[in-house]
């Protein structure tokens, strides 16, 4: 279990408490990798002597402190690569800018955790290196992740909210990997109901993708503290300019080898992103208010949409979004000016759920509204995880349809996987 079974790697600190902790780390019966090579130097004291002892060794994955020096230590890493190619490098230290992650990411360092760095996220790093080093063996379970996208026809509709949310609900429902991707480029509102700052965003990803691996796009994610991760749309506009149709085709197929779970907002246009979104659904979710503006934008919209779809309206679903059984346009109403049915109801919430949004505060993440129970139902009709509820009204797996159920069944199958 030890020794030349295990990946060696070498540890370029002069922080005696870092040295520690990866000691302790690496020392139970758990362990992923050895560490074989310790320099305990400041990187200005790095020299032909350091140099030498990694040759010797060969380590597959190298552990860099960057503290005493984080320029110096990003030519090192670069340095180190270009002399072995095949090495996984972490990198740690205080706390860079965009500008020095975007470099260190050139440079070819796999991730980088700022210090101080907990015990349990330098052993997930570790266990993420030691997969890179084995990818080309295809050892790795193979996920074939989910997408939903939610799209709506009409400004204020209602969808950034609902996706966000609805995202959140899912990961804790499932706890499976859930991804929210935030590909209204120009005008994305994700982060905000999050209340997130994000360093990176999707153009950053796109203008690296050559590169990506687990590693990288884990650089790339904000982790929310619900435990969502986010791909975030730019805050400048005019980068939405820079991604193509063919780039999301690319880059959702990618992201399904990683999440079981990836919650799409798509922008209110039928430009050739968003509509590459809506070939890689599984399910595309039309989120409307229950007004003439809005309707009349959906029953436009189906054309183009059924157009591009692979099983036509098998994939789609609306959603009434802000409903209210006062409202003077029923959803029978609804369903026979649009031959639709609906899908789901969201009940009008509004002060809760702006409140949540200024707030930064996700609204299922704080109490029971009216809102939140819903989209805690619509998360269970759609994991196919009973909700735990309250009185008796667990039985609240709504349908799906036959079509959704065949596929979740044949895709179970595939898998083999029991339903």
């Amino acid at each position: 279990m030890s020794g030349p079974q295990l990946p060696r790697s070498a540890l370029i600190t002069a922080d005696h408490g870092l040295s520690t902790m990866v000691r302790e780390t690496l020392s139970g019966p758990d362990r992923v990798m050895t560490v074989e090579l310790e320099i305990n130097a400041a990187l200005h004291q790095f020299g032909e002597h350091q140099i030498k002892s990694l040759r010797a060794l060969g380590p597959e994955v190298i552990l860099l402190d960057l503290e005493t020096g984080p320029e110096l230590g990003l030519q090192l890493a670069q340095f180190l690569l270009e002399q072995n190619p095949a090495q996984v490098l972490i990198a740690t230290g205080p706390l860079l800018s965009s500008e020095q992650l975007l470099h260190a990411m050139r440079a070819g360092i796999s991730e980088y955790l700022p210090k101080p760095i907990g015990v349990e996220d330098l052993r997930a790093a570790m266990h993420r290196a030691v997969n890179k080093l084995r990818k080309p063996g295809g050892e790795q379970e193979k996920i074939h992740g989910r997408i939903l996208s939610f799209f709506s026809p009409k400004g204020g509709g209602g969808s950034t909210t609902l996706a966000t949310n609805l995202a959140i609900v899912i990961h804790r429902t499932t706890h499976k990997k859930t991804l929210l991707v935030d590909l209204d480029l120009e005008l994305g509102e994700s982060a905000l109901v999050l209340g997130i700052q994000p360093r990176f965003n999707f153009v950053d990803f796109v203008e690296n993708f050559r590169r990506m691996d687990a590693g990288l796009l884990a650089s790339y994610i904000e982790r929310h503290e619900s435990g969502v991760h986010l791909l975030s749309a730019p805050f400048q506009p005019e980068k939405a300019e820079a991604v193509t149709a063919e780039q999301i085709r690319r880059i959702l197929s990618f992201l399904k080898q990683h999440y079981e779970y990836i919650v799409v907002d798509t922008p209110r246009s039928f430009a050739p992103p968003t509509l590459a979104v809506f070939e890689q659904a599984d399910l595309v979710f039309i989120v409307s208010n229950v007004d003439l503006p809005s309707l009349r934008n959906v029953q436009r919209g189906f054309p183009m949409l059924k157009k591009v779809l692979s099983k036509g309206e098998e994939q789609l679903r609306l959603i009434l979004n802000r409903y209210d059984p006062d409202d003077s346009i029923s959803p029978a109403d609804v369903e026979r000016s649009l031959g639709m049915k609906v899908f789901w109801k969201i009940r009008n919430d509004y002060e809760s759920v702006m409140g949540s949004v200024n707030s930064g505060k996700p609204i299922v993440l704080n109490g029971g509204s009216p809102y939140t129970r819903d989209v805690k139902a619509l998360a269970s009709a759609l994991t196919g995880v009973p909700l735990d509820t309250k009185g008796g009204r667990g039985r609240i797996l709504r349908l799906l349809g036959a079509p959704f159920r065949a596929m979740r069944r044949k895709t179970a199958k595939s898998e083999g996987k029991g339903e």
